[in-house]
Parts: C-alpha cells; structure tokens; sequence
C-alpha cells in the first residue's frame, strides 16, 4: 500500500505543479508552504517513521517540500531555457541537466529513506553449540604489522566458541609474484613482509594465507580464501577494522533465524578523523561525511529490502557466495556488485545499526581522493556495466534503491557546471538562466528553501545541511577526471589502495591544491569582469546581479577550502582509542592509584593526582595495570614520556615496554570491546542543529582556517625566493 501511495503521490505532485497561477497566488502557495513546513518540523522529528503517525508525517512532509520543486521545474523547464544561440541555448542545457541530475537524486534519495528500519537484534540459541561455524577474513596489502596485530587481536578476543571460528590473514602484499619480481629490492621487501606476518601468525594463532599473483584485487584475494574455508558463514573485516567482542552476536541471529538472508551489514565507524575533518579540526563536533550513509541510507535501503555489502563489518552466507561464483569481480566496488547479484537471486539483506568496528579513516586528503576515486568509479562501472534497471530478479524499488547509491557517485559533473556556469556569462556572455531577478525570489528561491529543509528533516541527524555542498564541491575538483575515463572505459580502471596509518611531519598545504588555485583564479577575474559588465551594460544588471551572487557564493566556499587542504602534523602511529579505566602505577614501591584517558596497545595515557605527579619526576615508574569490567591486565612494564601538570591532576604519557601477548590482548579488549561505547559515541556526535547554525559554523571554521593556509603558502614562496635568489635573502627575511 505505501508503494501504491507513493505513485499515486507523485502523480498528484505533477498534476499539481502543472496548474498555472500569477505570481500572486505563487507568492502565497510559496509562503504557505515552507510556513507549513516549519510547523512541521518539530513534530515530526519528535515522531520518527515507526508508526502510522511518524510515516504519515514523514510523507506529508516530503511531498510539500516536493511540491514546490516540482513547480519550479515546471516553470524551469517552460520559460527559462535560452534560445538566443546555440553557444546559449547548449550552456543552458548544461545548467539545465546539471539541476535536473540533482533533483533527480534529492527525489529518488528521499523515496529510499521514506521509511528507515531499525532493524532489533535477534539472540543466538542458547545453546552454543549449536551455534554455526564462522571463518573471519582479514584481506591486507600494505598495512603496517602493527596495524594487523590490533585487528587480529581484536578478532581474537570475539566473543564465540573457540571451536567454532577460525581466523584468517589474507595476505595480498606478499605474493609469490611480489617476492619474486625484477625489482630485488622491492622483492625482498615482498619476502621480508612475507616472514613476519607468518611469523605474527604463528604466534597469535591466526592461519596465514597468500597466492600465486595479485589478480582480481580485494575480491580475487577473497575468492583464493574461499578455497581454503569450510565455514558457514564469513566475517569480513578490513586489516583497519577491529571488531567489537558482540560483533557475531549481535549479527548471527537474522541468518539464523531467516535462510533467505545472505548478508548482514553492520556500519562503518572511524575512531580517526577523515582529512578534511582533521585540517578543520571538527572531529567529534559534527557528524562525519560518512554517517549520513550508515546512518540513513542504509537504513533506508533496508526497507526496501537493497542494503547492500560495504566491504567489510558484515556477515555473509558462504552457500549464497558459491551459487554466484564468489565474490564479484567485474568492477572495483566488489561489494556491492555481490550484493546486487544475490539480491537479484531472489535473496534477502538486513542491515543492524549499531557500529561494531573501529576503523581508520585515511591520513591524508591525497589517500582520501584515491579512496573517493575508487568508490566513484566502481560504483559507475556497476551502472554501465551491472545496471540495475536491466538486471532481471530485482524489484523496481530495488532497483530505485541501487540507482540512488549509484548516480550519487555522478555529482562531479554536476558541481563542476555549478561551479562554471556563472563564468559562462561573466567571461563569454552567454545566456545561461532566462529569468528576471523576481521570478528567481518567487520561483527559484522557495525550492531551494525547500530542498534544504527536506534535506535536514531526511538527514540532519546524521549530517549538517551544507556539509554535502563543501564535500561535494571540493572532491568534485579531483574526481571529474576519473569518472570520464571511467565512462571511456568502464572495464578499465586501476584499483588503489587506501593507505592508512601515515605519518606527517609537519603541517604542509596538499599537493593536490592545484586545481583549486586555478578555480579561484577564474571566478576572481568572472567577478572582476563582472563589475565591468554591471557598468558597462546597464539593461543586463539583473543578469549581472545574480550571476555575480552566484559566483561570489562559489568563491566563499572555495576560499573555504583552502583551510581543509592543509594537511596538520600526524606522528603517532598506534590510534589511541578514549577510554577511562582504574589503573595502578608502581614507582619506587609506591603504588599510585590513577584512571586511563586513552589506550594504544603500544601507549597509555592516564590521569592521576597532581601531587602523585610529583613523585614521578622523581621516580620513573616501574609498571602499570589496568582493570576494566571483566578484564584486567597483568603487570605491564612502561616508560615514561612525558607530564603534563594541571592545577589538581597530572597526564601522563607512558610508553609499554615488551607487553605480554595476553596483556596486548587485554588492552585491546578494553579499548575496543563494548559496541555500546561506539553507539553512544555515535549518538553524542549525530545530533539536530537546524539549518542556520551548521551555516554560520562551517564557514567560520573554514575562514578560521584560511589563514594557516595563507601563512604556509607565503613561507613556501619565502623559501623560493631564497633559494632562487640568495643575494636578496637578508631583505626577505
């Protein structure tokens, strides 16, 4: 019945937005409704969607917001399109399509998320030995030991009979082709890498596997695996990925229960910041980039029976793999391409909100675009190669479903013609939009009120509104490349890896800067231009007026961006999870209570009482232990690194010394055990803030920031004018 509504709605929309009025009755339906939508607001996010009331108020506010972009593309499309010439008339298709590819992507998205499920978790048997067999498969190419010993660590201390899991090292770094290759030096590295994961195996009791060659990526390293396993079921997990104790718990159940479902997918949550957080320094001060997606789409989706596979933090049924092949892999997104083609079996998914994996987002912006590229172009592949709408076995609102989560990956293309449509006119004079100052307030203005309220109440919880836009615009800048070659060759693209885990040295602007130089260099000289036109061409000013708004707006977010490409100094290798623990400190015979603020399987930090302190200075202390709900360490030897004194309490940065396996074990469970500590987390970060707030937030932060970038690039050109002209460095400096 909701299905039928929801056509049966759209229908409405379009007859409605089709009905003509004067401006008059336009002004009063426009006012009316985004006052109706304010009214609105509160009581709907008071009412979420798991009810006859919540899904009614959920759907009466969509369709408003709709209705007035409906009626404004309406009028787009009748009267606004210029046919002055070609050059115009071919410009104004551009912006034209570019509008149309968003709205088309706000209308499908909110379809999607009409009903997000909150999917409870189902318990296990209570008897564990019926419980099924689980392989747990870590794929890893070029991440640090260190990095592997925490998440095969954290996959250790799963809660489930030892008899029934194994674990597994998928190692794709070290290949015999790797350790054989031409290059000796990077062959013994190959071999070197090859001994010591082996040999971290055979300690931790972790089976180790590798192939002949890299074929195939991620999915090919995979699908060697499934040669070796017996299990019924698979974790996967990235090698950045370490697993909550519940983790198999809390997922098993819906495949137990529900032989028809062939994955549970749990989300993706970072203890790390991703780069542009970590330049403007707004982790844990809003929602990341990411969570809009785990948070809502998916959740979305779920309903709609097309959660799909993300890689890793789910489960999967091995007898549904077999029938397919394995995992897919045509494309570079393997994951949801194995999705797509079991759920086009006839097979169903379920997706569990509640983050039960602690992973690491990329240091730096250069890995963050590799990571982006590859999303954006497998996700195309898929909808060249795989499209949904073709594809037999899928229901058409699966099949909306997938083509959301994929024509989202086409936004460069859009933000690109946003970005250089008002150069159009500034530089060349083309006509872009034929419309007059007045029908843009009347018209244009009330649906991007709309969209931006719509966009809140679907996913303000999850994300702010105009984070999108300041994402979008600035990746849009490095992945418009891709995706064109991409759509010149979709069977051809080259897959790269994430590194994660780097280290910088120093604070330095991003090498990838160039293109937003340049950007901003052209919308200046448009708005310089721009100023001359106004003067120039006084029966032109409307035009004038709202191009060089529009331009200056484009402006402010990309002088904005210069703040996130700032790349800030990262020396610590081993993440540092917060966590507060009692702790006990020996120095000198003398035992100082004290309480941990962070753990690190090679670090802790602890708090302690200023006078304690004191002590230290004098006395290095001898070991530390922790105790945590059910777990507690032995005595761990440390060295200390560092104090830092307040006016009552002391921090202390200790180093461990040659930790036990059992005691590494032991602080790692209780640094990353409790996926109820990751749900609070998340609740904490995932919170309402309205429309303004996030507006005046973001560019404050992004101007805040602006001048860190002003003063590393005149150091830089400092540098060069000493080294290109050392006769004039006194003056320089």
């Amino acid at each position: 019945m909701l299905r039928l509504a929801a056509f049966v709605i759209v229908c409405a929309l379009i007859a409605l937005a089709a009905l003509p009025v004067d401006n008059i009755a336009q002004i009063q339906l426009s006012v009316g409704i985004l006052l109706t939508l304010l009214l609105l607001r509160p009581l709907a996010y008071r009412r979420p969607p798991f009810d006859d009331l919540g899904r009614f108020l959920r759907i009466l506010f969509i369709v408003l917001a709709l209705l007035l972009s409906i009626r404004y593309f309406w009028w787009r499309t009748s009267s606004t399109l210029p046919t002055q010439d070609i050059a115009s008339l071919l410009a104004g298709l551009l912006l034209y399509g570019a509008e149309l590819f968003a709205f088309i992507v706000m209308v499908v998205g909110a379809f999607v998320s009409i009903h997000p499920l909150n999917r409870p978790i189902l318990p296990m048997p209570d008897d564990r030995s019926t419980w099924p067999t689980v392989d747990v498969l870590v794929p890893t190419y070029n991440e640090s030991d260190s990095l592997l010993e925490t998440t095969l660590l954290g996959a250790l201390g799963i809660d489930y009979p030892a008899n029934k899991i194994r674990i597994y090292l998928l190692d794709d770094g070290s290949t015999r082709a790797k350790r054989i290759q031409s290059d000796p030096e990077r062959a013994r590295e190959a071999r070197e890498r090859h001994r010591r994961l082996k040999k971290l195996c055979t300690k931790l009791g972790v089976r180790y596997l590798t192939r002949e060659r890299n074929e195939s990526a991620k999915a090919g390293n995979l699908n060697h695996a499934l040669d070796y396993i017996q299990g019924e079921f698979i974790l996967i997990l990235d090698a950045d990925h370490i697993p909550t104790r519940d983790i198999l718990t809390n997922t098993l159940g819906w495949l137990i229960c529900d032989p028809g479902i062939f994955l549970v997918q749990s989300p993706h949550f970072f203890v790390t910041p991703d780069p542009i957080e970590k330049n403007l320094k707004t982790f844990q001060q809003m929602p990341s980039e990411q969570e809009m997606f785990y948070t809502n789409v998916q959740r979305g989706m779920d309903f709609w029976n097309a959660s799909f596979f993300c890689g890793a933090a789910a489960v999967l049924r091995r007898r549904h793999l077999d029938e397919i092949g394995g995992i897919k892999g045509q494309t570079i997104t393997e994951d949801a391409e194995t999705a797509l083609a079991l759920h086009a079996r006839g097979y169903r998914s379920a997706y569990i909100w509640r983050p039960m994996i602690a992973g690491l987002q990329p240091e730096n912006f250069i890995s963050f675009v590799k990571q982006r590229t590859r999303w954006a172009q497998g996700m195309t592949q898929i909808l060249i190669l795989s499209n949904p709408l073709r594809i037999p076995g899928l229901s058409w609102w699966q099949r909306l479903a997938y083509l959301n989560s994929m024509l989202f990956w086409l936004f460069p293309f859009a933000r690109i013609v946003f970005l250089c449509a008002p150069l159009a006119y500034l530089f060349l004079g083309l006509g872009i939009y034929n419309a007059s100052i007045n029908e843009v307030l009347i018209l244009a203005l009330p649906h991007v009120l709309s969209v931006v309220m719509l966009s809140d109440y679907l996913y303000g919880n999850a994300r702010w509104v105009f984070v999108s836009e300041f994402y979008e615009q600035l990746l849009a800048l490095f992945l418009i490349r891709p995706l064109i070659q991409v759509l010149r060759s979709p069977r051809h693209p080259q897959f790269e890896v994430t590194a994660k885990g780097e280290i910088q040295d120093q604070d330095h602007i991003s090498p990838l800067i160039r293109p937003l130089y340049s950007m901003i260099g052209l919308t200046t000289i448009g708005l310089a231009i721009g100023v001359w036109r106004y003067f120039e061409s006084p029966w032109e000013r409307d035009t004038v007026i709202l191009t060089m708004t529009w331009a200056s707006i484009n402006l402010i977010m990309l002088l904005g961006s210069l703040g996130a490409l700032v790349e800030r100094q990262q020396r610590r290798v081993a993440v540092r999870i917060p966590c507060r623990y009692p702790a006990q400190i020996q120095a000198a015979g003398r035992l100082i209570e004290g309480e941990t603020e962070d753990l690190s399987v090679t670090g802790i930090g602890l708090i302690i009482k200023a006078e304690d302190a004191e002590w230290l200075r004098r006395h290095p202390p001898d070991w530390v232990r922790l105790q945590g709900t059910s777990i507690k360490t032995g005595r761990i030897a440390v060295r200390l690194q560092n104090i830092r004194a307040h006016a009552e309490t002391a921090q202390l940065g200790l180093l461990l010394v040659a930790p036990t396996l059992d005691d590494c074990q032991a602080i790692v469970s209780l640094a990353y055990s409790g996926s109820e500590r990751w749900r609070d987390m998340l609740r904490q970060r995932n919170r309402r803030v309205g429309v303004l707030k996030p507006l005046v937030f973001l560019f404050a932060l992004m101007f805040r920031y602006l001048g860190d970038h002003l003063r590393l690039r005149w150091q830089a050109v400092l540098i060069w004018m000493r080294t290109h002209f050392p006769f004039g460095s006194r003056v320089i400096r």
